[in-house]
């Protein structure tokens, strides 16, 4: 605990702005099975008070001239005192991809962080609990059929790790599993796993695993989307 307290007074003492500029190229299996080309980028701002992040994605992939992958998304986060016990936090996120299944997706979280124990550089375990207004305009070809509500009120319950292995590796987890609250059978179960190696000061090799799984879709579409990235990444 006494080195919990001394780490974080040291990094309570800086503000610190951070910059992500990544390209790379994915691999996509599901409703979407291609390879295609993403590029991603963030800002942060990092002290003991509050943290800001604010993030990008745009993926482009095509076949004979013609796009068979195209995606914008986007989010937000705000977490108040990130490096105590207890943290709160409001996030946003949205994307936009016809190839996948909808028009537009959004989601609005608010819920608090509960960390484990972490020494910061080293590692950081924490567990997290949200409300989610989720909401998903499908791409829908017979709107006829369409019989499925896009905006979800969900409970959102999440598992994070954060592991420094070696001196130039770190391993990133999160696990989400989001169950909307009327109907424990209209769930979301996601995950995001990356390898970040560190090759200079400022240059990074990332290798990332991203799965989704929801449980209620519209016909003809596969519950199931995963995708492997890995990509160059500057960071300043």
């Amino acid at each position: 605990m006494a080195i919990l307290l001394l780490s974080t007074a040291s990094v309570s003492a800086q503000s610190k702005w951070r910059y992500n500029l990544g390209l790379g190229g994915t691999f996509n299996s599901g409703n979407i099975n291609n390879i295609g080309f993403r590029n991603t980028g963030s800002v942060s701002r990092n002290d003991s008070i509050l943290a800001l992040d604010a993030s990008y994605r745009y993926l482009y992939a095509e076949e004979k001239r013609e796009a068979t992958n195209h995606e914008l998304g986007g989010g937000a986060k705000m977490d108040l005192y990130q490096y105590s016990r207890w943290s709160p936090f409001l996030a946003t996120d949205f994307v936009v991809n016809h190839f996948k299944g909808y028009d537009f997706k959004i989601s609005l979280l608010a819920g608090v962080k509960y960390r484990l124990f972490s020494i910061p550089g080293r590692y950081d375990y924490s567990l997290s609990a949200a409300i989610v207004e989720d909401y998903v305009n499908y791409h829908i070809t017979d709107p006829v059929a369409d019989t499925i509500d896009g905006f979800v009120a969900r409970v959102s319950l999440r598992g994070k790790i954060k592991q420094r292995i070696g001196e130039s590796t770190q391993l990133n987890h999160m696990t989400f599993y989001q169950p909307s609250i009327t109907d424990f059978g209209d769930y979301i179960v996601s995950s995001v796993t990356k390898i970040e190696n560190r090759l200079n000061q400022h240059l990074f090799l990332d290798i990332i695993f991203d799965f989704e799984h929801r449980s209620v879709v519209p016909e003809g579409r596969k519950k199931t989307d995963i995708a492997t990235e890995v990509a160059l990444r500057l960071s300043f």
